[in-house]
């Protein structure tokens, strides 16, 4: 596999991570690689758009056999969540085996044994409003420095087109990884929209940017006033001992398929016979 991107200080991105909860990687996606996931991804999208209902779980069957499915949900007024199926063009080493994102991990944890283990996107439509600020992660699950050095759970993002102010920035509050006050936890709404929190900032992503979020980090989605939707795709990194709700199922010719590091990476994945 070849890849070409720029130069990183992953000293500072390390950094960044470790302050602000999350780090961007610009441009480090090939544009054409991104333009061919979108292009396959909005047909399943428009799928789940189509038939879903709140609170509802619509099963797309992906290839005739319907052994592997795609899970799709409405979160809220024209805001979709969507499980991705583990197959190509959606599933691309050229962004999972990325030796800048993968050197940058095994930097965090001190190791490279670390799991994929979700794949799902976050796709505001057009009249979408703001997302509720929250958290990606129970407070009581990843409670900072209580038994964690380091966070064992990460969102590897990647937007499928240029996010800008009217398709739907992507809002964060820096810091508040370290945030462990249970008494603010059904607050945080109402609190970051009535007080005086100078440090939210919004962050608008060009294709082929990656950003890395700890969980923990207190964010949301923003209203999507353009005329499309504007997709994210999430890839969950975890320690091998975290335990997450969701299963990336694949057949046993693609998992055969993998590199020696992508069958480590995805050693949890469900293999269908």
């Amino acid at each position: 596999m070849t890849t070409t991107s720029p130069d990183y200080d992953l000293d500072v991105k390390l950094a960044e991570l470790k302050i602000n909860g999350y780090v961007v990687f610009e441009d480090l996606i090939p544009v054409a690689t991104i333009d061919r996931i979108h292009a396959a991804f909005i047909p399943l999208l428009e799928t789940v758009r189509s038939q879903g209902e709140a609170s509802s779980t619509v099963k797309i069957p992906t290839r005739s056999d319907e052994r592997i499915i795609v899970e799709g949900r409405l979160q809220n007024v024209n805001r979709y969540t969507l499980f991705v199926p583990w197959e190509p063009p959606f599933a691309d080493p050229e962004i999972y085996e990325h030796p800048v994102l993968l050197e940058f991990l095994d930097r965090y944890w001190g190791t490279n044994d670390y799991r994929i283990t979700c794949y799902h996107s976050n796709n505001p439509y057009p009249g979408s409003e703001y997302q509720r600020w929250h958290r990606d992660a129970g407070i009581h699950a990843l409670a900072p420095h209580v038994g964690l050095q380091t966070c064992p759970h990460f969102g590897v993002k990647f937007p499928l087109v240029d996010t800008v102010e009217e398709n739907g920035s992507f809002e964060v509050v820096p810091g508040t990884q370290y945030l462990a006050d249970p008494d603010l936890e059904s607050r945080y709404n109402d609190l970051l929209e009535q007080g005086d929190f100078p440090t939210k900032r919004r962050l608008n992503l060009k294709k082929g940017s990656l950003w890395v979020q700890d969980p923990r980090t207190l964010h949301r989605g923003t209203p999507n006033r353009s005329t499309a939707p504007r997709p994210e795709l999430v890839l969950c990194v975890s320690r091998p001992w975290f335990t997450p709700s969701y299963t990336i199922e694949m057949t046993r010719a693609e998992f055969d398929k993998l590199s020696e590091r992508g069958k480590k990476l995805l050693a949890r994945c469900r293999v269908v016979e």
